[in-house]
């Protein structure tokens, strides 16, 4: 049975909103209801970027007491963002391992939402965690807004207080490739790749770059006499980089017009400031030569398709021309201070 869908107003600028019901078990089925809300500058929610998966593979939510069939991807994507950011399950993830990267809700996505340190307080009557996504959000038998789904996707993601890319379940080593990626992000300047940057800084420039000496443990080859690529956090890192999500340029142009575009593997949050530099980096790997970085390891680095790097390229340059968010700078804080967990407790091997 499909979803009963409702008329949108379109003069009162109504969309609607999956409002998912809180569990404190992530397996339990995803349950939720639809409901119409005017698009105002003061309306809270969140918006679901996705690809749909394999057709074949499916599962099932509950719309307004209805089931749903969706695809086991789509249905997992909304799983992981009712486990990460409800209220209810926000202190469950503040007592995780030193060693793992960011999981859960992050101190500055907490801050987005007006909550505390804590669940404490946080009412699930007074706090509805309500989802944009354009899989169930706009009726697929309604001509008039499939045909705009294109054009209010823009309004709605800049209206978003979040967007969410949902790139997958985590993988072995999906830990280990994201605490490198946050570690890169924040060894990396500040103002590395502003216009003028390299003639101030040359030493921090092809082939100095003095600064990514910091990071050396990530081309450093293990003990056990294997490849630098074979490591976890390499082979993590390249799982991530090359998932379907970040092979389509065109996902990744919806995305870049939200406020505050992120992305989801498994429990983890990766911001888009991460991902931008993450490829800055390889692009200055790959093309430049450098005294720090070893020559033979340039063809493993994962390489995304050109219009793709072209596209995060362009994202990077237009980011670097605006300051810098007050929950971005608390996420680094936050981030730094797990990377330097991770540091003591790991030691010399990195």
């Amino acid at each position: 049975m499909g979803i009963p869908y409702r008329r949108l107003d379109s003069s009162r600028r109504e969309i609607r909103l999956l409002e998912i019901q809180a569990t404190h078990n992530p397996n339990d089925p995803v349950q939720a209801r639809l409901v119409h809300v005017r698009l105002t500058d003061d309306l809270e929610f969140i918006a679901l970027s996705s690809l749909y998966g394999d057709s074949t593979e499916t599962d099932k939510i509950f719309v307004g007491g209805h089931p749903v069939t969706l695809t086991a991807h789509l249905t997992q994507a909304l799983k992981n963002v009712r486990t990460v950011l409800y209220p209810t399950l926000t202190q469950r993830f503040q007592c995780t391992s030193p060693r793992r990267p960011q999981s859960g809700a992050p101190r500055w996505l907490r801050q987005l939402f007006g909550l505390g340190s804590s669940s404490k307080g946080a009412d699930d009557a007074n706090w509805a965690l309500r989802i944009w996504c354009d899989f169930l959000c706009v009726n697929p038998r309604d001509e008039y807004e499939k045909s705009r789904v294109h054009t209010d996707m823009k309004t709605i993601y800049k209206a978003a207080a979040l967007v969410v890319g949902w790139v997958g379940e985590a993988v072995e080593h999906t830990d280990a490739g994201l605490a490198m990626v946050a570690e890169i992000d924040e060894v990396m300047p500040r103002t590395w790749g502003d216009p003028g940057d390299a003639e101030k800084n040359p030493h921090n420039y092809s082939p100095h770059h003095e600064w990514i000496k910091k990071i050396a443990w990530i081309w450093t080859p293990p003990t056990d006499g294997s490849d630098p690529d074979k490591a976890p956090h390499w082979v993590g890192a390249t799982d991530f980089v090359l998932r379907q999500y970040f092979q389509r340029r065109w996902i990744l142009e919806e995305i870049s017009s939200a406020r505050f575009p992120t992305f989801l593997v498994g429990d983890i949050i990766v911001t888009w400031k991460q991902m931008l530099r993450l490829n800055r980096l390889i692009d200055e790997f790959r093309y430049k030569p450098s005294n720090v970085f070893p020559l033979e390891l340039r063809d493993k680095m994962a390489e995304l398709p050109l219009e793709t790097t072209y596209k995060l390229l362009d994202e990077y340059d237009k980011r670097k021309t605006l300051e810098e968010s007050k929950i971005l700078k608390d996420y680094a804080e936050s981030s730094r201070t797990t990377s330097s967990s991770r540091s003591t407790d790991d030691g010399p091997k990195k």
